[in-house]
């Protein structure tokens, strides 16, 4: 046998066993690579599984430390549109910020409902006051003002928010007011103010009203608080004055004046000077509203005229109120004070 021959046979032998060998790696290697790729498959799904329960556990302590609080509720009926104003306050009293996205209305009377979608954000300690015109209007069919109602806000996370209605008046302030008349008067913010053409002196704190010189043209303002217990608006008309009758020698024969009510800006001027310029003056429920009565005549009918005591020493007074109520009419008489003319 020659040598090439030779060569031949060991070479021959040699790359069967080169080409399993290689073989073995390669299969090795694929084996590894699979597995590699299925095992970071695997950390890769359970981490994802992992995070989902992460934000589900977050989402669910979200939402129960979801905290805001709707108080003072309180509801007015508009019955030709069938629209209910729903005013309340919302505070989020909880550590995470709410976005509320539905207020429900419910007419237990009539048993209808309807809901309104709302886009509210409250962070944390915020304080929301949804009244006057940013009060809520839900159009619920048939609702009447006497009907009763109950509402609930829905926040983005599920929660359901109770709106709490405000907190009726007591017993006595109740009977007081349907004994004597929706209209009360703060007697410590009772003030008279000089008169000078057709401005207020001493603005805007004005003097103390109970002492007051007998010769100068004079003004009046008193404080008066609506507590009508319908929660209705009052409107005071041109007729309404402040009257006062003064003690005479002769109780038979009592002197008196009138100071008509007037319109003031907020500059102490009296802006309602000629006869038909009065504007009517609102008295909203709860709200404590600045009155001045300054004039001799009625602005329904005359134009302003300055006024001042025909007597010195004392007088009763008392203030009567003209108006209407909603939409109907209102009158109240108050003795509240007495005047002593220097």
């Amino acid at each position: 046998m020659t040598r090439t021959s030779w060569l031949k046979k060991i070479w021959k032998g040699r790359s069967k066993g080169v080409s399993t060998v290689i073989g073995t790696v390669f299969l090795i290697l694929i084996i590894f690579m699979v597995s590699t790729n299925v095992l970071l498959w695997t950390f890769s799904q359970n981490a994802l599984y992992t995070q989902a329960v992460k934000d589900e556990n977050q989402k669910f302590t979200d939402k129960l430390n979801e905290n805001v609080i709707a108080s003072n509720g309180n509801y007015s009926v508009d019955e030709d549109n069938d629209e209910v104003t729903v005013e309340v306050t919302l505070t989020n009293a909880g550590s995470v910020a709410v976005q509320i996205i539905n207020l429900w209305v419910f007419d237990t009377s009539i048993q209808t409902y309807n809901y309104i979608s709302l886009n509210l954000s409250l962070n944390p300690g915020n304080v929301t006051q949804l009244t006057g015109s940013n009060a809520i209007l839900v159009t619920v069919d048939e609702a009447d003002s006497a009907d009763n109602f109950v509402s609930w806000f829905v926040t983005r996370r599920g929660n359901t928010i109770p709106l709490e209605e405000e907190q009726e008046q007591s017993v006595i302030e109740a009977q007081v007011t349907k004994g004597i008349g929706s209209v009360a008067m703060d007697f410590d913010s009772f003030v008279y103010y000089n008169v000078s053409g057709y401005s207020l002196q001493v603005w805007p704190n004005g003097l103390e009203g109970f002492y007051v010189p007998q010769e100068n043209d004079i003004a009046f303002r008193v404080i008066l608080t609506n507590f009508d217990t319908n929660k209705r608006t009052i409107s005071l008309s041109s007729h309404s004055a402040l009257w006062m009758i003064f003690k005479t020698d002769n109780p038979k024969q009592p002197r008196s004046g009138w100071w008509h009510i007037v319109n003031v800006d907020d500059a102490g001027t009296i802006t309602s000077k000629t006869e038909g310029t009065f504007s009517d003056i609102s008295l909203p429920y709860g709200q404590s509203t600045m009155v001045y009565f300054a004039s001799q005549n009625d602005l329904n009918d005359f134009n302003f005229s300055p006024n001042s005591a025909d007597e010195d020493g004392p007088a009763a007074v008392n203030l009567m109120l003209f108006g209407t109520i909603d939409y109907s009419t209102f009158g109240q008489n108050i003795p509240f004070v007495s005047i002593y003319f220097t």
